[in-house]
């Protein structure tokens, strides 16, 4: 082979060698990227959808997770703060057995703070033959004032306005209207125990109170007898746009316990 020819040759096998050095340089980072992408990308996507959701409705998913919408935030409070204060029988066996039931929707602090509780009550006396039920005062279920997003999306606060009812041996021993603050955080928990991903966190900064009863008290014109009615609640989305609560030691008129039961009745 002449020089030329071998000049040449060579040099069309080096632009060959560099093409190919550059294809294989390309798929290269082709495939790192695509591996960074699936490794990226969600394994799950937890969606919360609207209870009134319709066909034109949206839901905007961001890394796996979409906006709860503040009636799921608050229907989850209150689901869960009613099991955990439903004593069907006995209060020195339910109370705790209910925080248990409810292990997988609470927060472990929260959950040690509700321990502490069942152990004081019980030292008290307060719990023995006890039975207790939380309901939501009628009219005064979920509004917009009610649920107060903390600013991220990731935590909330749930005003629940409840009346909470004691029995003891069967009689009845308390009627209190009483405004529990839950705190309802995200919980990335198993999702076959939690498919809410949604836990209850106590009370945060805000402490429960005692509704004010005369706002809630009006005389019935048929029977003339006074019953429960939720005064209209304002537009503005500030807590203090509520009913009027007052401090739970405050004074009240629970209603009486029977002579045998000896044991203080506490909100």
């Amino acid at each position: 082979m002449s020089g030329p020819k071998f000049l040449n040759a060579l040099a069309s096998a080096r632009q060959q060698a560099r093409q190919r050095g550059a294809a294989i340089f390309v798929v290269a980072v082709l495939g790192a990227f695509g591996i960074w992408m699936a490794w990226r990308t969600p394994k799950t996507i937890e969606v919360h959808l609207l209870p009134n959701i319709t066909a034109d409705s949206t839901v905007t998913v961001v890394d796996g997770q979409s906006k709860v919408p503040p009636q799921n935030v608050y229907v989850f409070g209150y689901y869960i703060w009613q099991q955990i204060n439903r004593w069907s029988s006995d209060g020195s066996i339910d109370y705790a057995a209910q925080i248990q039931a409810m292990q997988a929707y609470v927060t472990p602090q929260c959950s040690a703070q509700l321990t502490g509780d069942v152990q004081a009550r019980n030292q008290a006396g307060e719990l023995k033959y006890r039975t207790r039920t939380v309901s939501e005062i009628p009219g005064l279920g979920y509004s917009s004032e009610r649920v107060l997003d903390e600013g991220s999306g990731q935590s909330w606060t749930v005003f629940l306005d409840t009346q909470v009812q004691e029995t003891f041996r069967g009689m009845p021993v308390k009627q209190v209207f009483i405004r529990y603050p839950v705190r309802i955080v995200r919980y990335d928990v198993d999702r076959e125990r939690n498919p809410w991903q949604l836990a209850l966190d106590c009370f945060g900064g805000y402490q429960p109170a005692r509704l004010d009863e005369n706002a809630l008290r009006v005389m019935d014109p048929v029977t003339r007898k006074p019953v429960i009615k939720a005064p209209t609640l304002p537009g503005a989305v500030e807590p203090a746009a509520l009913p009027q609560v007052t401090p739970l030691d405050a004074p009240s008129t629970p209603v009486e316990a029977p002579a045998s039961s000896a044991e203080p009745s506490q909100p």
